[in-house]
């Protein structure tokens, strides 16, 4: 059995609608076909009254079997076959979850957890006999994703959801992300967990005002530069992150030898969201490894068998056979930047620091402005000069994080300085004054990135 407990450091006062969303939206999946495994018992609840634990928790069965990134176990051909079509299993999994259209954007939860009139799907959509006893259980409700809940931003009272309209979906989380920004200036010391100084707090403040700007033409700006508007703007529910430590394979047994290679299991479905098909769609991380084939190298590291061969312009094996919004969607003009600001740069801003939403605004503009005669004139105001600034502080970024990650290697942490187990923390302790003199040399001016209690993307 697993247990799975959200994390209050990290959701904040969001844990209890993580939980109810994680097991609605897993009843939702395995509707449309996705494996996924049985949750034996939940409970969303604080309150004693309502849950011994005293912490809102998901049991579910303990699936055995193998991730995909770890080595398979077992070399026979016909097995080692099947494992060659996983990716196009789990890809077709990923195509079955986005065909439902639903009424609104936020989280899926059960009814007795959200209640609400709106029916859970688009007034358009036609549901199989056989899944309407799950779809007539479901609404959707609040955003459930960490992002939205996270500390600075977890406030119970703010506007999460559901929204009809994208327009609002933004707004809300730039209002989230204003309210931020009035609680770490009003605590500066605050601002020691994050990326940001009182400086960048002004910054971020203009930068959501141009975001505000844009909201009501993003939609406009999806639908006039693709052949599929009305698919595009379909809102679907996906998997977060379908990759090989999420992927698993069912263990081998006499009667599922090759079968069961192709009843993959998708897990962790935390942070799920229903936003447009064009800002969910995503290439997804496939790769297989196996140990009977060649080494790469005398050390034993193991040589991955199949990554999903996808061209430049589409994410699928078998890219020419898929539909054309498929094929469409991951080329369509300015698609990739509002994914990146919806929502993570946007609530971000503060704990990471303004440039990647400055910078991520400036390729927005540059890209509308070059299509003119598509999107009409770009609405986000830049005054003469800024889009230079945003790519050199881009610039300046990219340095600053290519000499974090040397750092972090060199010394075996995270870039966030975690260190991953307790019995080396003392080694890398004494390994800190070495490394701030050549941190020194490396990066002038610069301040040492790693000390108690800084930034962690996880916490922040």
């Amino acid at each position: 059995m697993i247990a799975r407990i959200p994390c209050s450091r990290i959701f904040g006062s969001g844990t209890s609608w993580s939980v109810a969303s994680q097991v609605a939206t897993m009843a939702m999946a395995e509707a449309t076909g996705t494996n996924v495994p049985r949750v034996l018992a939940w409970n969303k609840h604080h309150d004693p009254t309502q849950n011994p634990v005293r912490s809102p928790y998901i049991l579910m069965e303990d699936i055995k079997g193998t991730l995909l990134a770890h080595p398979l176990p077992g070399d026979d051909h016909e097995r080692s076959r099947a494992i060659m079509r996983l990716p196009d299993k789990v890809v077709e999994d990923m195509i079955k979850q986005m065909v439902p259209a639903f009424s609104q954007l936020g989280s899926i939860y059960f009814a007795e957890d959200f209640p609400s009139s709106r029916p859970l799907l688009a007034p358009d959509q036609e549901v199989p006999e056989e899944l309407r006893p799950v779809m007539e259980k479901l609404r959707i409700g609040p955003m459930a994703e960490m992002v939205w809940w996270r500390p600075f931003h977890d406030e119970p009272h703010l506007d999460r959801g559901p929204w009809d309209t994208l327009e609002e979906c933004i707004r809300a989380a730039v209002l989230i992300e204003r309210r931020a920004v009035e609680r770490h200036r009003a605590d500066p010391s605050s601002l020691a967990y994050t990326r940001s100084t009182l400086k960048d707090l002004d910054i971020v403040e203009r930068l959501l005002d141009k975001v505000d700007v844009l909201a009501p033409h993003m939609q406009g700006a999806i639908e006039k530069g693709s052949a599929f508007p009305k698919r595009f703007m379909q809102n679907v529910f996906v998997h977060p992150e379908i990759s090989a430590t999420n992927i698993l394979v069912p263990a081998r047994t006499p009667e599922n030898a090759v079968e069961g290679m192709l009843r993959p299991v998708m897990i962790d479905w935390e942070d799920t969201v229903v936003l447009p098909y064009a800002l969910q769609f995503y290439q997804p991380g496939l790769v297989i490894w196996e140990s009977w084939l060649p080494k790469r190298d005398e050390t034993g590291g193991w040589t991955f068998v199949k990554e999903s061969n996808v061209p430049e312009d589409g994410p699928w094996p078998d890219y020419d056979n898929m539909g054309p919004e498929i094929r469409e969607v991951n080329r369509a003009n300015m698609v990739f930047e509002f994914r990146r600001l919806l929502f993570f740069l946007i609530l971000r801003a503060c704990a990471d620091g303004p440039t990647r939403l400055w910078w991520t605004l400036a390729e927005i503009k540059k890209k509308w402005d070059k299509d003119e005669d598509i999107y009409g004139p770009c609405p986000i105001p830049f005054e003469p000069g800024e889009m230079e600034e945003a790519q050199q502080a881009m610039e300046e970024v990219d340095d600053y994080e290519d000499l974090l990650e040397s750092l972090a290697i060199s010394l075996g942490v995270g870039v966030d300085g975690y260190v991953a187990k307790q019995k080396y923390y003392e080694d890398v302790l004494r390994e800190l004054e070495d490394a701030k003199k050549n941190w020194e040399k490396d990066a002038p001016g610069r301040p040492f990135p790693f000390h108690e209690g800084g930034w962690g993307a996880f916490f922040y």
